[in-house]
This record gives structure tokens, C-alpha cells and sequence, in this order.
């Protein structure tokens, strides 16, 4: 199983590098932007175990919806206040976290960017833990060509406004334009990151544009709503396709509803960037500050590599 891989190379990388784990190295406190994807359970699962290696304690805190920039910031003050000896944070409003990053350094608190790839300035960031965001668009368009022939109407159900929505979109779009005139963008529609909204985003736009074949939901949950709206619209000729890797996209992939999702990779995410944490605490001195995970387009062809092995 891909995920279990994930964890086992981390770990054989903190091995390999002759780190010494010792009984209570701190607190280090990982922040996502909420809980409301599955996306960030798989980083953490990533992360807790390198984490746990070095002899770090593990406290994860996140507010309740991706779009509650203020409550972020207070999670980061308390954390800054509460003993943390570094931070590994993820937030979709970049200004927002930028000034909680400020408090960080002030504090002499080591911070670690993850599922992002975009660099802060005014800001001391260690190291950035992610995926390139707009090759991964890229990907999907080129998935989705191979899939269509090359001619496609399609739908994108976008997140909330941020770097992730601008690149993520981006990189399809960008390519279509470049290689694939035939591939036309009728209609695009906010989600925010959400599966409810994201279904309600693609009934509407299938109502006003039924000439629609392919929709790209720039988030699992978000495609994982685009699934069910097809089924109550009675669309079985819909591509969908998100992106994440997220494990229950998986199993609709597996189970023929889901059509495909990038996998881009978030237990390495997550192990990575704890390892950059403790190596920040250390004072190691890094030659490239991002680290980048590989992304894979997961269809029916490939997806029981990505599925949980049960037992003979």
C-alpha cells in the first residue's frame, strides 16, 4: 500500500541520517486548516510516527472550518504561548497565517510550511513540505485529454479564494489553452472545499450547461459532491475527477463512482514535514527549502495499489 510505503521511507530516512531520539525533545503542534477533509488526517498520519521516532510529542489543533482565518490565528497563538518548540502549519488564507508566523519568530519558534509549495516573504519559514500545486492541475488535464480524446466541456468546482484554487485551476487551465484547444471550460462554480457545497455547485452548473462531461473538483470532498449530484441528476457520462488522494476517494474509485483523483501524497507530506521541524530545532542548515512530494493520477487502473490490503 502506497501510505504505508510513505511512512516506512520517512522513517528510514530519519534512521538513515543518525538521529538520536531522546525521551521528551517537546511539543511540536501541527496545524491544518480544519479537519474538514481527509486530506489532513492522512498528514498527520504521516506525521505522528516520525514525530514519535525522534521523541517529539505530537499535538494537533485546527478550527472548525477552513475559512475561519481568525480562529486559526488564536489556535497559533496558543500554541506559540502553550510550550510549542516548533510549528508545522497549513492555512488557505496565506496573510493570515504570515502574521501568526510573525509571533513565531518573535518567539524563536521554528515554523514548517506543509501542503504548500509557495513561498512567504516578510516571514521566516524553515521549510516548505507540499506538492507543486499547478503541475498537478497540469496532470489532471493531461489525464483528462488521454480520457476524452481530446474533446471535453468541462465544469471546475473551485475552493475557496486562495493560492490553492488559483494554482490548482490554473494548471489545468493553463494547459488546455497550451495543448488542448478542443478542451473548453463552460462553467466554474465555488465549493469551498466542502462536499454539500460542492454538490449544490455541480447540479447548478449542470442544470445551466448539460452539454458538461468532465468536471474537476479541485478538492476530493468537493468532486466527491460532484459524484453525488450526477447520480441524482442520473449522469452516468460524467467524468469526475479531484484531487488529493484521500483514502474514501479511493474507495469510490475503486467502486466505479469517483472516475479518478490525484494523489499528491499527503502522508509524505505530513512525515516530512515534522522531519523539517526537528530538523529546524536542531539548527540544520537546509540547501533548498521545499520539499516536494510526488503526485500520481489514481483511475480505476491504478487504484488498488492505493487501497488497503485485507487478509487472504
Amino acid at each position: 500500500m502506497k501510505k504505508a510505503l510513505a511512512i516506512v521511507l520517512a522513517l528510514a530516512l530519519v534512521m538513515a541520517l543518525g538521529v538520536t531520539a531522546f525521551a521528551d525533545g517537546g511539543k511540536i503542534v501541527m496545524l491544518p486548516p480544519a479537519m474538514t477533509s481527509p486530506f489532513y488526517a492522512s498528514c498527520i498520519e504521516g506525521a505522528q510516527p516520525v514525530a514519535d521516532a525522534l521523541g517529539y510529542e505530537l499535538e494537533v489543533m485546527a478550527p472548525p472550518s477552513e475559512d475561519d482565518y481568525a480562529g486559526y490565528k488564536t489556535l497559533m497563538e496558543d500554541a506559540i504561548t502553550g510550550g510549542a518548540v516548533g510549528l508545522a502549519c497549513c492555512c488557505i488564507d496565506l496573510e493570515a497565517v504570515t502574521a501568526g508566523i510573525k509571533d513565531a519568530n518573535a518567539a524563536g519558534i521554528p515554523v514548517v510550511m506543509f501542503n504548500t509549495i509557495t513561498e512567504l516573504e516578510g516571514v521566516d519559514v524553515y521549510a516548505y513540505s507540499g506538492y507543486n500545486q499547478y503541475n498537478g492541475g497540469a496532470k489532471i488535464a493531461d489525464w483528462v485529454n488521454e480520457q476524452t480524446g481530446g474533446k471535453a466541456n468541462v465544469a471546475i468546482i473551485e475552493g475557496l479564494p486562495s493560492d490553492y484554487t488559483t494554482q490548482r485551476m490554473g494548471g489545468f487551465v493553463d494547459r488546455c489553452a497550451e495543448k488542448y484547444p478542443e478542451i473548453v471550460l463552460v462553467a466554474s462554480q465555488p465549493g469551498d472545499w466542502v462536499r454539500e457545497t460542492g454538490m449544490n455547485a455541480a447540479m447548478d452548473m449542470i442544470q445551466a450547461h448539460p452539454e458538461i462531461n468532465v468536471i474537476y473538483g479541485l478538492s476530493d470532498e468537493m468532486a466527491l459532491g460532484a459524484v453525488q449530484a450526477c447520480k441524482q441528476l442520473n449522469r452516468d457520462d460524467i467524468i469526475c475527477v479531484g484531487l488529493d488522494g484521500n483514502p474514501n476517494a479511493f474507495e469510490s474509485v475503486a467502486a466505479g463512482e469517483l472516475t479518478a483523483t490525484l494523489d499528491c501524497g499527503p502522508v509524505a507530506i505530513g512525515a516530512n514535514a515534522i522531519k523539517a521541524v526537528v530538523d529546524a530545532i536542531n539548527g540544520v542548515a537546509l540547501d533548498e527549502p521545499v520539499i516536494e512530494a510526488e503526485t500520481t493520477v489514481v483511475d480505476a487502473t491504478l487504484v488498488a495499489d492505493y487501497l488497503p490490503k485485507t487478509a487472504a
